[in-house]
């Protein structure tokens, strides 16, 4: 750690920089259940109340944490709570608000393999060009009990800096090759994510399969919708906006939460009922790249 000294002598805008980097590692410390470093959140936090330029969100953040700081009944979660107000009021301050992928969530960086609870399903990446794409699929993918994901050749490498981010940890426990679709044409249970499709509600997911996701400008190929066709069909989203269109991990995760549902509730409740049917045409959705 720097020390206050050190720090007040730093040019101003450094100074807050470093002061952001600083709460962050508290943060996550106390996220792993260490002893807050009280004296020395509280000396930071004063720093922050003498800054006239900060402005009245930062000053009241920074003295409601010193006052957590040298209460004795304070706990660590209200002071972590309190750590990260500040350090987003500073990041705004300074202009460098996080993207979602850049945000402290707990237990992202440290899984365990090992507690997968995993089904029988893969989901295959035809020519998904958004790395932070490919890593949120990833992420969602891994929630939902995917055994394996697939990627085209041309689909971003789930190795690259942006999708490691956005998987929030998934990539490193997940199993995943690059795959030709001819590779997988004697699977059984192949189905399409498409427009044009059963819809979501009235979809029989295959009780083992690959679900096909398509690029964002392009959708699926004709060669992989074929071979949709050819086993378990395809699968659309209603939807009732005026564009009708979503991210396409936004349209993943919703299948895949679909998916997962179908299976463990055939197990445990195999008399449930199907989710309600609304009107509208089916939709799919089409990948567009948040922004960056």
């Amino acid at each position: 750690m720097i020390s206050i000294k050190k720090l007040r002598t730093l040019p101003r805008k450094t100074r807050l920089r470093k002061i952001v980097l600083l709460l962050q590692a508290e943060e996550r410390d106390l996220e792993l259940c260490r002893e807050p470093h009280g004296d020395y959140l509280d000396s930071l936090c004063m720093v922050l109340s003498q800054d006239a330029g900060c402005g009245r969100e930062i000053h009241e953040a920074a003295e409601a944490c010193r006052k957590l700081c040298t209460s004795a009944a304070s706990q660590s979660s209200a002071i972590r709570r309190q750590v990260n107000r500040i350090r987003h009021a500073l990041l705004r301050y300074l202009g460098a608000e996080p993207a979602e992928w850049d945000l402290l969530v707990p237990n992202s960086e440290r899984l365990d393999a090992a507690a997968r609870s995993v089904l029988p399903i893969q989901v295959y990446l035809e020519e998904i060009r958004s790395p932070f794409n490919v890593g949120a699929i990833f992420r969602s993918s891994e929630a939902f009990g995917v055994d394996s994901l697939l990627l085209s050749p041309n689909t971003a490498s789930a190795l690259h800096p942006r999708a490691v981010k956005s998987a929030r940890g998934a990539i490193r426990i997940m199993p995943w090759r690059f795959a030709r679709l001819d590779e997988i044409r004697t699977e059984a249970g192949v189905f399409a994510l498409e427009l044009g499709g059963t819809p979501l509600w009235e979809f029989r997911f295959p009780e083992r399969g690959i679900m096909l996701v398509g690029s964002e400008e392009l959708g699926l190929s004709p060669q992989a919708l074929a071979l949709a066709a050819s086993k378990a069909g395809r699968v659309s989203i209603h939807m009732a906006g005026a564009k009708r269109s979503l991210n396409v991990a936004v349209a993943v995760g919703i299948v895949l939460q679909a998916w997962h549902a179908s299976l463990t509730g055939r197990r445990s409740a195999p008399n449930a009922t199907a989710e309600t049917r609304r009107t509208g045409a089916p939709h799919t959705a089409r990948d567009e790249p948040p922004s960056p």
